[in-house]
């Protein structure tokens, strides 16, 4: 039985409060550490802090000792502390005009910072998603409380210099407090319209995400089901605005009007790209000044932050970072489904497994940049030669899969060697780490198995797929060695490739 059975909570617990005591012993260590993961993943933020003459190493250590000692049990936290501290940070990012949401965003990679440091020493230990889980979750409280404390210090300054708008910010604080609690994106829309209608005292509202060329609405406060439609046909995204006001930032409000309803339409943008629009607004007579379109245009910079950062959070929590294909759980998801899509309607359902045979090798001899190279080739060529209904999945260090509905063994067995041939000529064409050689499995499902069922037999196929494939290898060794193509290393900084 592993370490903590039984009592998987408390053995949780125990080892998170452990971690973080461990790593606050030295927090301005830990604070460059977190600077490092903020360089390689918000340089934009870094960049912010330099211009401003900001000791990056200090504030960072600030905020991480914060963040640890919210995942400790014996102790008890100085919030008051903290929330000054906080406050204050807000109120001279405010002094030096620098934008809300940025500072918003500074929380969010530390918070990201925190639970890759607390990642780092357990990766791989036994309750390693129980302790991750925890993490998270008392780190959502923690920031929750840090962004307001951010915000009311920031708003505190705002409004020593604007008292005419002090309502508008404080209902822009309520918005981004709100926000801040979660990453679900029907969660960020409903607080977005609700806050939003009350600062404004309207009584509708709704919100689209684009889809490509088109928007999806998502969410309505106000409406009934059967004044939707009318609602945006009137008011949505394709109406031809009467006004036009521009934020401070990316945002862009639109003044629209219909039979029906007065609203105000803001385009919701991230760098330059439309993520949505969110459109409130009133049955009764309402005329919107300029102060209004400014305020919802202030609103529509913080929805649409919260907007991407909601669907990168979905995205990562699905997706192996190195491949861009599903992770396991994701993929141990999609089986579930089609297994039991397949029960309940009859339809067939193939599952095909690939081993990267020599990645240790390729790892061994040059390096983990090649190995990578090598499994980011393999994903590629997978998703070539699957159709677009096929999963693809990657479910461990050098192992992918692939669900396959509607698919017999046939068929599966057809992909098979497709893919086999596509990453031979590919790792040739690409001049490849060594021998970019795959095993590969396939079972099928049949009626009353589980996907586990299947996933095993899948796997039972694939190594006996490998066994076969070394037996080969070892009689063409003995008799005549096939050629190989294998990276030699670099000459004049091109790479120099050869035959065995």
């Amino acid at each position: 039985m592993n370490p903590g059975a039984g009592s998987g909570g408390s053995y949780a617990i125990d080892v998170l409060a452990t971690l973080a005591s461990g790593l606050g012993v030295d927090s301005r260590e830990s604070g460059r550490k977190a600077l490092e993961v903020m360089r390689a993943r918000a340089p934009e933020l870094i960049a912010l802090g330099e211009k401003t003459g900001e000791d990056l190493v200090t504030t960072s250590a600030g905020f991480i000792e914060m963040m640890l000692a919210g995942l400790r049990t014996d102790l008890d936290l100085p919030w008051a502390e903290f929330e000054q501290r906080s406050r204050d940070y807000g109120r001279l990012r405010a002094a030096q005009d620098l934008p809300l949401e940025s500072l918003i965003d500074v929380l969010a990679v530390y918070r990201r910072a925190t639970i890759e440091l607390l990642s780092r020493p357990i990766q791989g230990k036994p309750h390693y998603d129980e302790i991750i889980a925890l993490a998270q979750s008392r780190l959502e409280n923690v920031t929750e409380r840090l962004t307001a404390a951010i915000a009311r210090g920031y708003l505190e300054h705002v409004g020593e210099e604007h008292r005419a708008r002090e309502s508008e910010m404080y209902g822009l604080a309520a918005i981004v407090t709100a926000m801040g609690r979660s990453l679900d994106l029907h969660e960020t829309a409903e607080v977005a319209l609700v806050e939003s209608l009350a600062v404004l005292r309207l009584s509708t509202g709704g919100l689209w995400l684009r889809e490509r060329s088109s928007y999806r609405l998502v969410h309505t406060v106000g409406l009934d089901q059967d004044q939707i439609d009318g609602f945006a046909r009137q008011v949505g995204p394709h109406v031809k605005a009467a006004a036009t006001a521009v934020g401070r930032s990316e945002s862009q409000v639109d003044r629209v009007s219909g039979p029906e309803w007065n609203a105000l339409r803001a385009h919701l943008r991230v760098r330059g790209r439309t993520v949505g629009m969110m459109t409130v607004g009133t049955s009764v007579d309402r005329l919107f000044n300029a102060a209004d379109l400014l305020f919802m245009a202030a609103v529509a910079d913080q929805v649409a932050i919260a907007i991407e950062r909601a669907r990168q959070f979905a995205s990562e929590a699905r997706t192996d970072h190195l491949t861009g294909l599903a992770n396991r759980r994701e993929f141990e998801r999609v089986m579930e489904r089609e297994v039991a899509l397949a029960e309940r309607h009859g339809r067939r359902l193939s599952l095909m497994m690939i081993d990267l045979d020599n990645l240790k090798r390729i790892n061994d001899r040059l390096g983990h940049s090649a190995g990578d190279t090598a499994l980011r080739l393999v994903a590629q060529q997978l998703l070539r030669v699957v159709r677009a209904s096929d999963v693809c999945a990657r479910v461990g260090g050098d192992e992918f899969a692939v669900a396959m509905p509607e698919t017999d063994l046939d068929r599966a067995r057809d992909v098979a060697t497709r893919l086999r041939r596509a990453v031979e000529h590919a790792a040739m064409g690409m001049r490849a780490p060594e021998h970019v050689d795959v095993s590969l499995g396939i079972a099928a499902w049949r009626p009353g198995q589980d996907w586990q069922a299947v996933y095993q037999g899948a796997d039972t196929d694939l190594y006996e797929d490998k066994r076969r494939r070394k037996t080969v290898r070892r009689w063409q060794q003995e008799d005549q060695p096939a050629p190989s193509i294998r990276i030699l290393g670099r000459a004049g900084g091109r790479r120099r490739v050869s035959g065995a």
